[in-house]
């Protein structure tokens, strides 16, 4: 089993944002992680990429307990990498950004090119190359710091939101370039979205998020939405905008199951 998760809670100010008894994730899959805003997507994926220690219980990788101390977590980050949502390029050339992991990494400076444009090539930003990372839009933002992750062959690939904030064109060349690394290479890759279709498009796994519980893999029919009143009648708006009619009224946010 790649990731074992038991009794595990994240608690801020007091607020409970996480609370898994028990979640797994194997290797070579694409999983999704769906549910609101406030739901502990992004708390989960700064737990899985060794950025934020829980509170109390334990995370198992690779079938051993993970110790969050520094030393011990320097080698698991260099096989897992974490690609925020609005990811923050240095203001300099595109090849600097992406060559910045090789550096800290110390790869020795003759490899550093090939594997900078090898990791560009894969999401087509190649013609970027001497670019300055500030004057990209979204999409090539995002793109770039694909790359930048990659150039440092990663075995797991961690995505928040990925395509949250860019255009149609980018968003299906983002979705694209995390089709071919599964299939190219077996990556395993988990994503947060609140896409559903983009959820199912993409992973073969489901895992529903909603108040800091996950409802468990593979769910298709479990939604999560803010209540509200169209034309008179209780609906649950899914992603603020697709209505589930609701059988009775009801207040702020709602789990439902079809």
């Amino acid at each position: 089993m790649l990731y074992s998760i038991r009794n595990l809670k994240m608690i801020y100010d007091g607020r409970t944002v996480l609370d898994l008894p028990e979640l797994y994730f194997e290797q070579g899959k694409i999983y999704a992680l769906l549910g609101p805003n406030g739901s502990g997507k992004t708390t989960l994926l700064s737990v899985l990429s060794f950025l934020n220690r829980p509170t109390t219980g334990t995370v198992f990788y690779r079938d051993r307990p993970v110790i969050f101390a520094e030393k011990a977590l320097r080698p698991l980050r260099r096989e897992v990498i974490l690609v925020n949502q609005h990811p923050i390029l240095f203001s300099t050339s595109v090849y600097k950004n992406v060559e910045f992991g090789l550096r800290v990494r110390n790869v020795p400076g003759g490899e550093r090119p090939r594997l900078v444009e090898e990791a560009l090539d894969r999401v087509g930003m190649r013609a970027f190359l001497r670019a300055r990372g500030e004057n990209l839009s979204g999409g090539e933002t995002q793109r770039v710091a694909i790359a930048r992750a990659l150039a440092c062959s990663p075995a797991v690939m961690l995505f928040d939101e990925p395509t949250a904030s860019v255009d149609v064109s980018s968003q299906i060349t983002i979705e694209n370039i995390i089709r071919e690394l599964h299939a190219d290479a077996g990556m395993t890759i988990l994503l947060s979205t609140h896409n559903l279709f983009q959820a199912s498009r993409l992973a073969q796994e489901k895992v529903f998020l909603f108040q800091g519980r996950a409802s468990g893999s593979t769910y298709e029919n479990i939604f999560g939405g803010r209540a509200a009143v169209q034309d008179g009648e209780p609906v649950c708006l899914i992603d603020d905008t697709f209505p589930i009619p609701l059988p009775e009224p009801a207040e702020g946010l709602v789990q439902i199951a079809i």
